[in-house]
């Protein structure tokens, strides 16, 4: 959930805020009725939306912390297109950038998406492929 919502707010302050009002409203509503993942990121994108309503200001990217591992080459590379994608991420519309975050945690299925975002499973796909293809496009230009 963490991941999905630092890719969401670029932001990890506010990341964190929000995953824990997410999971205070799940547990104090629907904790005793179900164990239901969608319906935990359904209320995070709500929170994010609540929040984003409330503020209209830009979210800025974090700094990443240090990392003290052998192999500070590849980490730097690896830090650097991880910043390349979240600063070309900001290019995209709301709902592609929200789309593919939920689809880059991994932890959810086209279903489960589909069931957060109130739309079918094919529209998922094809907005993801789209949010893909526009997000490559956003990546290129930025390379030359």
């Amino acid at each position: 959930m963490f991941s999905y919502l630092i890719r969401i707010t670029g932001d990890y302050y506010l990341s964190m805020d929000i995953m824990q009002e997410s999971f205070t409203r799940y547990l104090e509503r629907y904790a005793k009725d179900t164990r239901n993942v969608s319906l935990l990121y359904s209320i995070a994108r709500n929170c994010f939306l609540d929040h984003k309503r409330r503020d209209k200001r830009h979210y800025s990217l974090e700094e990443d912390q240090k990392d003290y591992s052998s192999d500070q080459a590849d980490d730097l590379q690896m830090k650097q297109e991880y910043h390349q994608v979240l600063e070309a991420m900001k290019y995209l519309e709301n709902d592609e950038r929200g789309i593919l975050a939920l689809v880059l945690t991994g932890d959810l299925s086209y279903r489960e998406i589909a069931s957060i975002l109130g739309i079918n499973e094919a529209n998922v796909k094809v907005k993801v492929h789209r949010a893909r293809v526009r997000l490559k496009k956003i990546l290129k230009r930025g390379e030359q």
